[in-house]
């Protein structure tokens, strides 16, 4: 897995493959530039697939260019993204890309279109969650919602899930409901 940070919205794309070079999965492209253009070629990956875990700006300005580079199909909860069609998914559903298997947590009460990927042990929140605190939900009732669903996802998930948020520094989830006050799970 690698980690990429863009500059114009502070925020993190990650690149994976089943693989040490061949198909990947980019998830967010908030930005394509050359140090993620360098890290795909210098590995010798080819990105066939992009996650977006919410369809709206700091998640999706590097699709353009992504999309002029490489023939990748878009994954999310809307139909399109800009002039680009979607693989619609949504909280439930389970698929496979290139070998992994990827499953789908949906975060109704963050947005509509908001999702978050879990591949393998590794959980890609976008901004529904952030190291220490939730996505912001616009009024206190609306982040306890939240809070709730969040709740209920990461009650089956392992504790040593690693999460992976679109801004901030990663965690696991043994930290974030040990600490972050808005997940705080009582036994």
């Amino acid at each position: 897995m690698h980690l990429h940070f863009a500059l114009p919205f502070m925020t993190n794309s990650y690149l994976i493959a089943p693989g040490p070079s061949g198909p990947a999965v980019l998830i967010d492209p908030g930005a394509f530039d050359l140090g993620l253009l360098e890290m795909v070629e210098n590995n010798g990956y080819y990105i066939r697939s992009i996650l977006v875990t919410r369809p709206d700006r700091p998640s999706t300005d590097g699709i353009r260019t992504v999309l002029k580079i490489y023939d990748a199909q878009i994954y999310t909860a809307a139909r399109r993204i800009d002039d680009f069609p979607c693989k619609t998914v949504a909280g439930g559903e389970s698929f496979d890309l290139h070998g992994m298997s990827v499953e789908v947590l949906g975060a109704q009460a963050y947005s509509r279109d908001a999702v978050m990927f879990k591949v393998d042990n590794l959980l890609f929140t976008g901004d529904i969650l952030t190291a220490g605190s939730v996505g912001k939900a616009g009024n206190p009732y609306g982040a306890a919602l939240l809070a709730a669903e969040l709740k209920e996802r990461f009650r089956s998930l392992d504790d040593n899930t690693l999460v992976f948020p679109g801004s901030g520094p990663p965690s696991t989830l043994e930290a974030e409901k040990k600490f972050n006050s808005h997940l705080q799970i009582s036994s």
